[in-house]
């Protein structure tokens, strides 16, 4: 076999084998789960753009950082609400130029 054709083929195996991988992953937003809606109807451009409403955890739903509280000077005690969108249950994303939650 030329050489070509090998490096060609072993692309094309190793393509098909990656392409394998991604097929179990599971969506950021699952169905059936209580996704929090966003507050702002500031438009987003980044997620950077979005922050979550409340500090130390607290927060509820995402809004963008323009209407979110300041939390610098905020001192928090490490724990965590039930059903908060932070504590890593979700984080706040610019979606659809909206800020939004993507929840596990």
């Amino acid at each position: 076999m030329p050489r070509p054709f090998v490096g060609r083929l072993a692309a094309l195996a190793l393509g098909v084998a990656l392409g394998f991988v991604g097929v179990g992953c599971e969506p950021i937003d699952p169905d059936g789960g209580d996704i929090p809606a966003g507050l702002s109807d500031a438009i987003c451009y980044r997620d950077s753009d979005c922050a979550p409403n409340g500090c130390c955890g607290e927060a509820t739903n995402p809004t963008h950082v323009s209407e979110a509280p300041n939390c610098s000077n905020v001192r928090c005690d490490g724990t965590c609400a039930a059903n908060t969108i932070d504590c890593g249950r979700c984080i706040a994303v610019c979606r659809d130029s909206r800020c939004a939650a993507a929840c596990q």
